[in-house]
């Protein structure tokens, strides 16, 4: 037998939560404004979400980020049931340090953790039943906040938007200081990181140690200073090589040939 129970919770900040419980219709590509968090009773879910598809099975926990585009279907034969909460980022940011402002990005689409699984099926049951606002709202904190306290299973949005601005901000005074003589050091005090915690941002955001990057758009202002027929050692210099040989080495590991080549093909 097909069924949808729905419920809204005034007492846990307008909280919705949805039981389906074989329901054999798709649901199309869409998103929430609030999150998915839905645990796999019986049966399997199959869903796209983050630019692929996943499948969780029973005992499962399915993480969809607000407004994250997704869509679900059955995918078993037998019965297959799930229970759904759409906790909004406003909510996660009212059971959080109020100082920080930070609503979760969770990067895993489908986590299998007993205890936390165990947890939710629990949390579920509660706001299934009549009782008090207490029990159901501590209930529902101990729950999100042990999931995001797992570590690997979530990003901070803010965080990562942070990050993100500040490794563009080295990246611009590297292209603005491009010929000169940088040290990580300096890079890593103008965007408030350690030098260690800068190269690995670096690298994961660029895909290329600060050193590399810098390098390559040397590289290419040597090409287009090569193809007008500058003289190379007088490229070396102005792009901030030590010598020709310098110049020559990175240019060949770049290019494949040397700059002379390159300039006469050009």
């Amino acid at each position: 037998m097909q069924q949808s129970k729905f419920s809204f919770h005034h007492d846990l900040g307008g909280l919705e939560v949805l039981h389906n419980i074989d329901k054999k219709t798709d649901f199309g590509r869409h998103n929430h404004s609030g999150y998915t968090v839905a645990l796999v009773d019986c049966g399997a879910q199959r869903f796209f979400r983050s630019g692929g598809q996943h499948l969780a099975g029973t005992n499962s926990i399915i993480l969809i980020n607000a407004e994250q585009v997704h869509d679900c279907r059955k995918a078993c034969d037998g019965i297959s049931s799930y229970r759904s909460m759409y906790p909004t980022p406003e909510l996660f940011n009212s059971l959080m340090d109020s100082t920080k402002n930070r609503a979760p990005y969770f990067s895993d689409a489908v986590i299998h953790d007993q205890v936390l699984a165990s947890q939710l099926r629990g949390l579920f049951n509660t706001l299934d039943c009549p009782t008090s606002q207490l029990e159901k709202q501590t209930q529902l904190v101990s729950f999100l906040t042990n999931l995001c306290a797992s570590t690997s299973k979530l990003q901070q949005a803010e965080d990562q938007k942070s990050l993100k601005c500040r490794i563009e901000l080295a990246k611009n005074y590297l292209l603005d200081h491009l010929f000169d003589d940088i040290g990580l050091s300096e890079l890593a005090s103008l965007i408030h990181m350690s030098q260690f915690h800068f190269v690995r941002a670096f690298k994961v955001q660029t895909g290329l140690t600060p050193h590399a990057f810098q390098i390559q758009h040397r590289l290419n202002h040597a090409k287009a200073m090569l193809r007008r027929g500058d003289n190379i050692s007088q490229v070396a210099n102005s792009i901030g090589f030590y010598d020709h040989s310098h110049f020559n080495r990175h240019f060949k590991k770049n290019m494949g040939i040397t700059p002379n080549q390159y300039k006469q093909a050009c």
